[in-house]
């Protein structure tokens, strides 16, 4: 009798830690989504800045057509679907089961998405007004 209470609080032990270790791994898994949804933000951010940084240096009279070629104006067509992609990827991943990390995690990458397309957007439109005049 104390042989079997013994071995049915011993499984009982071993389920709480198999529970515990089960807990810390999705936690894990968790804070490792976060930090890489966070550095994608950052990466996306910087894009981001870059852009406003060639907007703001495009206002300087220049007098020749910057993008003859039409690379740089593809190049942000295709920043752009990438970030549409991932866009409708977050919106895809929201549950209101997620951690509050997590969910910060998307609020800010999804704002940073924004702001970077709509920066993005602006840039390509101006190279083209601007390269009209030169046409």
């Amino acid at each position: 009798m104390l042989a079997n209470t013994l071995k049915y609080l011993f499984a009982n032990v071993l389920d709480v830690f198999r529970r515990t270790e089960v807990a810390f791994a999705s936690f894990g898994a968790e804070r490792r989504c976060a930090l890489r949804l966070d550095r994608l933000g950052d990466r996306l951010h910087l894009m981001g800045e870059r852009i406003n940084l060639l907007r703001s240096r495009m206002h300087d009279e220049v007098g020749e057509a910057i993008d003859t070629d039409h690379a740089l104006r593809n190049a942000l067509r295709g920043l752009k679907e990438d970030i549409r992609e991932i866009r409708c990827q977050l919106a895809g991943m929201q549950s209101p089961q997620l951690s509050a990390r997590l969910q910060r995690a998307f609020a800010r990458l999804g704002n940073i998405a924004e702001l970077t397309y709509a920066s993005a957007d602006k840039l390509q439109w101006e190279i083209d007004e601007h390269d009209q005049r030169f046409v």
